[in-house]
């Protein structure tokens, strides 16, 4: 279905643009037993060829990401001519797909301590600025 999907070209409009062209999933607790990282690059590899091709001539870029908060991988696509992502976050883009499907499907999804704050009591930590990994790659 993701690869058929229309794509919305809105050079006007960053977040309509993402927005409209976003698909987001997570599996099931049967599901995800049976899902690897490598299944994850796969898919979205496949996702991005389909994409390139049903977008020749036009400039876009292709992004994917994990939204821990809701526990789903996202990708979208959004017109080159932005010169950016429609984030307001801090941004750490790859290309390296594995990065990002590694961290959804290890880190989030096979992992039942996910979101699990530490039992540190009285201890005050330290939190690092947030920064979300992105992979990045323009289509066509």
């Amino acid at each position: 279905m993701a690869k058929d999907d229309a794509v919305e070209i809105d050079p006007d409009d960053i977040n309509h643009e993402a927005r409209t062209n976003m698909w987001s999933f997570s599996p099931t607790d049967e599901e995800t037993p049976q899902i690897h990282a490598a299944d994850i690059v796969e898919f979205i590899d496949e996702v991005i060829a389909a994409r390139s091709s049903a977008l020749a001539g036009e400039d876009m870029l292709f992004y994917c990401w994990h939204d821990a908060q809701c526990r789903q991988l996202r990708y979208s696509l959004v017109s080159r001519s932005h010169g950016r992502l429609p984030f307001r976050c801090e941004l750490r883009e790859t290309q390296d797909m594995a990065l990002i499907a590694e961290r959804v499907v290890n880190g989030d999804w096979r992992n039942e301590h996910y979101m699990q704050a530490p039992s540190e009591e009285g201890d005050e930590q330290e939190h690092e600025p947030f920064v979300l990994p992105v992979f990045v790659v323009p289509v066509p």
